[in-house]
C-alpha cells in the first residue's frame, strides 16, 4: 500500500533527480517546516526537504564543531560531498542558531551555479529568510510578510514570471487538500487499534516533503479509500512522541517503539502533523495566508508574548487529548537546546494534567545510537503496560 511513498524515502535523491529530468523543472531544497513551500510551489518549483544521513561525516568537521547539532552537520556534509548538487536553490529560514548559520556555510562552501554580473549574483543560490524569533503580534506578521514579499520578487526574477495572487492561490488549493488529507490520517489514529501505525503515518507525511504535493495527494486519496480496520492486530501501548529532525534516519525510533510493544498515535515533531493547518483561511490574501501558516508552526525555537511557553504547551496538550495516550516519549538530538530546555516544564505539566509516565531520550543522529535506546524503550513500554493493567484491575 505504501510502496510509492517508501520508494521516494529510500531513494529520495535519485527519485528527485529522475523527476527533474522527466519534467525539466527546477528543484529547491529547504530547511525546517516554517519554510513557505507554498510560495515555492506556486513558482512551479518543487520544494524538497533537506535532511542528513547516517553516513560518517567528513568535510564538515573542518567547519562545524563536533558538539554542534548532528543533523545540521550531516546535512552540510552531504552538500559538501555533492549529494545535493541537483538543487537549483536553497531556502534557509532563521530558526535555530545552527540552521540560521547554514546560510553562510552553504553559500560559501557548497557549489553555486548562479550567474553573475560584475561579480554580483543575479539570483543567489542560497536565499536567507529572516524568520522572526517572536512569532505573534502585528510587528512579527508585518516583518515576515515583508520577507515573503522579497522572496516573491526573487522567485519572479529566477523564473522570469509574475508570481501573481492567482498563481499563489492555485498553490494554496493544492496545499489545502494536502492538509485536509493529513488531518484525516491523524484522526484515523484515534481509533483502537489505529488504522495507521505510527511508522505508516510518518511514511505518508515525510514522503510528501520529497515529492509533488498533487501526486502525493492522489496516492493518499487512493489509500484512504481502501484502508480497512486491521484485524487481529496486537493491542499496543498508545504513546505520544515529541522530537525534532524525525526524518528517514531517526524514523528508526518508530520501528523500535513498535517492536517494543508501543504505538505512536500522535506526535509533535519537525514534520508530520506538527505543521499542517486544518484550514488555510480563504478570506486572506494568498501571501497573508502563507505567512499565517508559517508563523503558526509551533516550533520550540520560537517565542511568544507570554514569558512561559504556554502556547507550546497548549499545542502539546491538544495533541495528547483525544488520542487515548498512555505514555509520552521525548526525543532530543544531542546539543538541541530548544528541545532540551522545554522538557522539564512539559514533563511537570503532563504529570499534573494527564498523570501518565514520561520518558526522556537523547541521540546522536545515528542508527547505532537509536539501537542503544532500545532497552530503555522496552522497559518504559512494559512499565506503562503494567501500570495500566494495575489501574484496570
Amino acid at each position: 500500500m505504501f510502496k510509492e511513498f517508501e520508494g521516494y524515502i529510500e531513494n529520495r535523491h535519485q527519485a528527485v533527480r529522475e523527476w527533474k529530468a522527466k519534467t525539466g523543472k527546477e528543484v529547491f531544497g529547504y530547511f525546517c517546516c516554517v519554510a513557505p513551500e507554498e510560495m515555492i510551489y506556486g513558482a512551479d518549483i518543487l520544494p524538497v526537504r533537506i535532511t542528513g544521513s547516517s553516513s560518517p561525516t567528513g568535510q564538515v568537521d573542518d567547519h562545524i564543531p563536533r558538539f554542534g547539532c548532528p543533523f545540521v552537520r550531516s546535512a552540510l556534509d552531504l552538500a559538501l560531498s555533492g549529494t545535493y548538487d541537483y538543487l537549483d536553490g536553497v531556502v534557509i529560514p532563521h530558526t535555530c542558531d545552527l540552521v540560521g548559520r547554514m546560510e553562510y556555510w552553504w553559500r560559501t562552501l557548497a557549489s553555486s551555479r548562479s550567474p553573475t554580473i560584475a561579480g554580483l549574483e543575479i539570483c543567489p543560490y542560497v536565499i536567507y529568510l529572516n524568520y522572526p524569533t517572536k512569532v505573534d503580534g502585528k510587528e512579527a506578521f508585518r516583518l515576515y510578510r515583508t520577507e515573503l514579499g522579497q522572496l516573491r520578487q526573487y522567485l519572479e526574477r529566477k523564473k522570469r514570471i509574475v508570481l501573481s495572487d492567482d498563481r499563489l492561490e492555485k498553490a494554496l488549493q493544492v496545499y489545502r487538500e494536502h492538509f485536509s488529507l493529513m488531518e484525516k490520517v491523524h484522526e484515523l489514529r484515534k481509533e483502537e487499534p489505529p488504522l495507521f501505525s505510527g511508522y505508516e503515518a510518518w511514511e505518508i507525511e515525510f514522503s510528501s516533503l520529497l515529492m509533488p504535493k498533487e501526486e502525493h495527494s492522489r496516492i493518499l486519496r487512493n489509500i484512504l479509500e481502501r484502508v480497512q480496520r486491521p484485524g487481529g492486530r496486537e493491542r499496543k501501548t498508545r504513546l505520544f512522541l515529541s522530537g525534532g529532525a524525525m526524518d528517514q534516519e531517526n524514523s528508526l525510533l518508530y520501528r523500535i517503539i513498535e517492536e517494543s510493544g508501543g504505538q505512536i498515535v500522535s506526535e509533535d515533531i519537525s514534520c508530520h502533523s506538527s505543521f499542517h493547518m486544518k484550514e488555510l483561511p480563504a478570506e486572506l490574501s494568498p501571501i497573508d495566508a502563507i505567512a499565517l501558516r508559517s508563523l503558526s508552526v509551533p516550533c520550540p525555537r520560537s517565542t511568544w508574548s507570554d514569558p512561559i511557553p504556554m502556547k507550546r504547551w497548549q499545542w502539546v496538550k491538544g495533541k495528547i487529548e483525544g488520542w487515548k495516550v498512555e505514555g509520552v516519549i521525548f526525543f532530543s538530538l544531542n546539543y538541541c537546546d530548544c528541545r532540551a530546555l522545554e522538557f522539564p516544564l512539559f514533563k511537570e505539566r503532563i504529570l499534573q494534567t494527564f498523570g501518565i509516565p514520561v520518558l526522556f531520550l537523547d541521540g546522536d543522529y545515528t542508527k547505532e545510537g537509536l539501537e542503544q535506546l532500545r532497552g530503555k524503550i522496552e522497559t518504559f513500554v512494559e512499565m506503562v503496560r503494567e501500570r495500566d493493567d494495575f489501574h484496570g484491575d
